[in-house]
Parts: C-alpha cells; sequence; structure tokens
C-alpha cells in the first residue's frame, strides 16, 4: 500500500514540475510576446515617417539616345545605363518603383553640343530628360556620371593595316618563321580631327615565351579614343619551325680584276655553314650565295686575302663561312 502512495507522490511531484515550468514559459512567452507587438508598433511607425518625410534614392536608368542621323555613327561607347538620384516623399518615390518596371532615360541628339566630332551630355540635358520621365513631386538630384563625352563621325571611313605589337620568343631550337594575321587590315571610323592621323592600328601588346609550336590566337585591337575598329580583333597565326643546320660548298668568284691580271684563290670553294627552318631546308641551294675575293681590298704585302660574303638568301640564321682568308695568287697576262 505503501508503495502505491509512494508512486502516486512521484507521480505528483513530476506533475507539479511540469506544471510549474510551463506557467515560467507562459509568462515568458507572454513577455517576448509583448514585446513583438510594441516592436511591430514602432517599425510601423518608422516606416510612415520615413515615407512622409523627403529623402533620396539612386535608381539605375537605361540610356536611350533618340533622333540621331543615320549618316552618324558613335566612335567610343555608349554607357548602356546612368545611376540617378531623385529626392521626393518616401511613398511618391516607392510608388514611383513599384509602378515602372522599365526606366529608360531618352537623350535627343538634336539637343546635345557638338564641338571638334565630340558631342556632351550634361546636367542640363540629363534635367530636361528626366522632366519628361518623373512625376511633378520627384525631382533630379543627380546623375553618375554626372558629364558624358561621346566621340562620333559623319561615316567617314578607311581601310589601314594591322600591325603587331607585341612580342614572341621561341626557344632556341625553333625560329618563328612568320606572323599571319587576319584581317591585315581593318576598317576605322574616327572624327576628322584624328582621321588622316591614323596610318596604322596595333594589336595589344602580348608577349610569349619559350614557343615550340605554331599557335593561332585571337587578339584585340589597342583602343584608340574617339575611333571605332570594324572588326576591334583579329586573328593571328604564329608560325613555328624546328631550326636545323646545313652546310654548302660555295664557288668563290674574284671582281674588281684588271683586264691583264688574273686571280686565283686556293681553295676554290668555301664551305657556308647556317641555320635554317625545317620547311626550307632543301630550298636553300649553293647558287643561292655568292663569296667573292675583291681585288681591290689585297694590300701589297697581304699573302691572305679575306672571302667576303655579297648575297645570302632570306631565311636563314648564324651564318658562318670557312675559312675566313684564303691563299691566292695573281697572274700577269702578256
Amino acid at each position: 500500500m505503501e508503495s502505491g502512495i509512494k508512486l502516486w507522490m512521484k507521480r505528483l511531484s513530476v506533475f507539479a514540475r511540469y506544471v510549474g515550468r510551463s506557467i515560467r514559459l507562459l509568462t515568458i512567452n507572454r513577455d517576448i510576446f509583448g514585446f513583438l507587438i510594441f516592436l511591430c508598433i514602432a517599425i510601423a511607425f518608422w516606416f510612415a515617417q520615413t515615407f512622409k518625410d523627403r529623402t533620396t534614392a539612386s535608381i539605375d536608368y537605361e540610356l536611350k539616345m533618340v533622333n540621331v542621323p543615320r549618316n552618324i555613327i558613335f566612335t567610343s561607347e555608349v554607357p548602356k545605363n546612368i545611376s540617378v538620384t531623385l529626392s521626393g516623399r518616401g511613398f511618391s518615390i516607392l510608388q514611383y518603383v513599384m509602378q515602372k518596371t522599365k526606366r529608360q532615360i531618352k537623350v535627343d541628339y538634336a539637343d546635345l553640343v557638338k564641338v571638334g566630332g565630340v558631342v556632351t551630355i550634361d546636367n542640363y540635358i540629363w534635367r530636361k530628360a528626366l522632366s519628361k520621365e518623373l512625376p511633378a513631386d520627384i525631382t533630379f538630384a543627380a546623375v553618375t556620371p554626372s558629364t558624358v563625352e561621346i566621340y562620333y563621325s559623319h561615316g567617314d571611313h578607311k581601310q589601314v593595316p594591322v600591325v603587331f605589337g607585341g612580342k614572341i620568343r621561341t626557344t632556341e631550337q625553333h625560329i618563328l618563321c612568320g606572323l599571319d594575321i587576319k584581317p591585315q587590315y581593318v576598317d576605322i571610323y574616327a572624327p576628322l580631327p584624328q582621321f588622316d592621323t591614323i596610318q596604322a592600328v596595333y594589336t595589344q601588346p602580348i608577349v610569349m615565351n619559350e614557343l615550340a609550336d605554331t599557335l593561332t590566337m585571337q587578339v584585340a585591337l589597342q583602343n584608340i579614343t574617339g575611333v571605332k575598329m570594324v572588326p576591334d580583333s583579329v586573328s593571328i597565326q604564329a608560325c613555328v619551325d624546328l631550326l636545323t643546320s646545313k652546310t654548302l660548298k660555295v664557288p668563290i668568284y674574284c671582281e674588281n680584276i684588271p683586264t691583264n691580271k688574273t686571280l686565283r684563290t686556293f681553295p676554290l670553294m668555301a664551305e657556308v655553314s647556317f641555320q635554317v627552318s625545317a620547311t626550307m631546308f632543301n630550298q636553300i641551294m649553293p647558287d643561292n650565295f655568292i663569296i667573292v675575293v675583291d681585288y681591290k681590298s689585297i694590300g701589297a704585302s697581304d699573302t691572305k686575302c679575306r672571302l667576303q660574303t655579297r648575297q645570302t638568301p632570306e631565311g636563314i640564321y648564324n651564318l658562318k663561312v670557312s675559312p675566313a682568308m684564303v691563299d691566292y695568287v695573281i697572274e700577269q697576262e702578256e
């Protein structure tokens, strides 16, 4: 019997503790609930006061140029968007932002100041354009950027060559055979003050080292303020070939010999050694070289005469002639 009473007492004690915790939690939750109500009321008053007072807001607008003559080409970048700071009552600005799904400023080309191939959009133009866009209770405060200068051309254009403005270095075992630029010429549009001064355009100054194989790359052209290039990038193929060594025997010729004399050299032929690309290896022949002895360069006491190179083919490197000096005999003819 006592065990049953003890069991009921334990259960009663557990229930009492549960009720106590529930009462404390209810008290805490009531405090939190009350706090949240007052917080919401404060926030509501703050929003009401904020939207009632005048405030500023920055809004992005799309810039659109209108009434541009067909023969006018803008040769510098026209900003796609501008940031406008507006001033007005909070409720008015919020309503304007919520209603306008697409915000756009239309600038009339006829209103712009044009000097020396440059049109200028300043605060006067922004204010005039925005006056057609904004409600009466919202005013224009500022624009970023405040002034925009755009270069233009009356459609005058010409073709100029493209010049590679970078540096390409190969490994010691390879050689740069050439650069293939496509297109070789581009059209440029520019204001008249610049038009005649531009004779060529240059690629970006890229630098490549240790190139060991032919490479094709797309390279942008260097920007020139106020100049539009079409296209504005070119394809460049750097042709790289393996460098090989070659040696040939070339006859030695004599020049400036008096009519009554004969000059003979020993040996009669010289060796020319050089490096050439593998592609051109079989194209280089002995008759591509002219090695001579100049009679006028021989002194009275000289026992040997120096060989001189009069002609070499294009595309060879590190040319060496052996021997550099040869024995000779001058014979007098009767």
